[in-house]
């Protein structure tokens, strides 16, 4: 008779897995200098809104102020943080050291006369390319998610957006929905400055969702919202040249068609009036009757039958700018006439609204070749593809415009260059199914 066992032989017990209200490992926080980037430009944005808003002078003075803490705050991040290193990188590091000494060697040339404010913005502006690159190098390595995962990166980046729409709003409704004549445009200082910030926004969007805007419609209405030709066409020309296959070159070449009928259906009606000054201008040009160096503005005037004079006044300008160049000593090519003499020793005394040329002739070919040497890192990495779009559309726009000195755009452009030309570099590296 078996005899019921009242004590069981003792099992083995297994060790239980503590209770705990956090994950073990808890998702890593996106890079901390890029998040610093737009939380600190959207604190900015808010405030120059203010500023326009309250016709505050002192209070734009501020953010000024706030624009130079911004960079200090930025380049800290960068300097005490470790990167993985990268030839690249070294090299968009070595020609932005070639840009500063160039532009030091100008000050150095040309000591008098110094605009400080655009000294400031064109010196520092590029060194955003820089920190980028080497934010987007750090988060890949730490595996850290993009920054769209950050609920307060999406609220920034509303800010970015909301706020100069909502003073360009009320700006509008102010004028009676008049643009023209209107020289501020909501929180900047015209209408070709506000369509940038809305192009380069579009690639600092790609830095923050992780992957690019593949919207032709898109690019498109930032071109020509603020009712800039200059902008929109350089817009058309980077979807041409980077990502423009059969179906976006049909839609491109139809608006052109549309553009063209429009002006012959309605030559004096706006956008179209502003076709036939350049068309007149480059037709008078060829045969002969405007010559660049001679024809003065008010014969320029009786002979197009407008004042609307913005495109033959830019050739007019570059040429002028040129010739004092040329015939300068080899001090001055190299390093220019010293920031704002573009301005100063010119005939118009205004800055000539092409910054490669800017650069040339204010700081000499060293900073105009270590500027170019900058960009060329960053398209040759880039290619064609949708990240190249609002990168290259603003490449090309500062062949016709005073850009660099817009800090906040420069700022977007180059520190969106940096990271996207790193990613799309990490990306390469993937296996073939893990690329986008």
């Amino acid at each position: 008779m078996k005899v019921p066992v009242l004590f069981p032989a003792r099992l083995p017990m297994r060790r239980s897995k503590p209770v705990t209200l956090m994950r073990a490992h808890a998702a890593p926080k996106p890079a901390e200098g890029a998040a610093l980037f737009v939380a600190q430009f959207a604190a900015y944005v808010v405030l120059m809104g203010l500023a326009f808003t309250a016709q505050s002078g002192l209070i734009k003075a501020l953010g000024n102020v706030y624009a130079v803490v911004i960079f200090g705050l930025v380049a800290f991040a960068w300097a005490t943080r470790r990167h993985p290193p990268s030839n690249w990188a070294t090299a968009l590091v070595v020609s932005y050291v070639v840009y500063l000494t160039g532009i030091a060697c100008s000050v150095a040339v040309n000591p008098d006369h110094i605009d400080w404010g655009d000294l400031a913005k064109i010196t520092l502006a590029p060194a955003f390319a820089v920190f980028g690159a080497a934010f987007e190098r750090r988060r890949v390595a730490l595996q850290q998610p993009v920054l769209w995962q950050r609920s307060d990166m999406r609220v920034m980046l509303a800010v970015l957006v909301v706020v100069p729409l909502l003073t360009w709003g009320a700006q509008l409704l102010q004028s009676g929905f008049q643009i023209d004549g209107i020289r501020e445009t909501s929180i900047f200082a015209n209408r070709n400055n506000a369509a940038v910030y809305a192009v380069t926004v579009l690639a600092l969007v790609a830095v923050i969702l992780g992957r690019p805007i593949r919207s032709l419609v898109l690019f498109m209405l930032a071109g020509m919202m603020f009712g800039t030709l200059g902008v929109l066409l350089a817009v058309v020309i980077a979807l041409a040249l980077t990502v423009a296959r059969p179906r976006e070159l049909l839609v491109l070449g139809l608006l052109i068609v549309a553009a063209g009928a429009g002006y012959f259906i309605w030559p004096e009606e706006k956008p179209f009036v502003r076709f036939t000054p350049v068309i007149d201008s480059v037709r008078y040009i060829i045969d002969g009757r405007i010559k660049l160096h001679s024809t003065t503005f008010g014969e320029l005037v009786l002979l197009l039958k407008t004042q609307d004079l913005s495109f033959v006044f830019r050739l007019k300008h570059w040429v002028d700018l040129m010739t004092i160049w040329t015939n300068a000593d080899a001090y001055h090519w190299l390093f220019g006439f010293g920031v704002g003499s573009a301005l100063r020793d010119s005939d118009l005394r205004m800055v000539p609204h092409n910054d490669y040329l800017r650069l040339l002739f204010e700081f000499g070919l060293v900073t105009l070749a270590a500027f170019v040497a900058m960009l060329a890192l960053v398209f040759a990495r880039l290619r064609r593809r949708w990240e190249t779009v609002p990168l290259l559309t603003v490449a090309i726009y500062l062949f016709s415009e005073n850009l660099i000195n817009n800090f906040t755009a420069m700022a977007f452009f180059f520190l969106s260059a940096g990271v996207l030309a790193e990613r799309v570099a990490a990306e390469s590296r993937l296996p073939a199914p893990e690329r986008r």
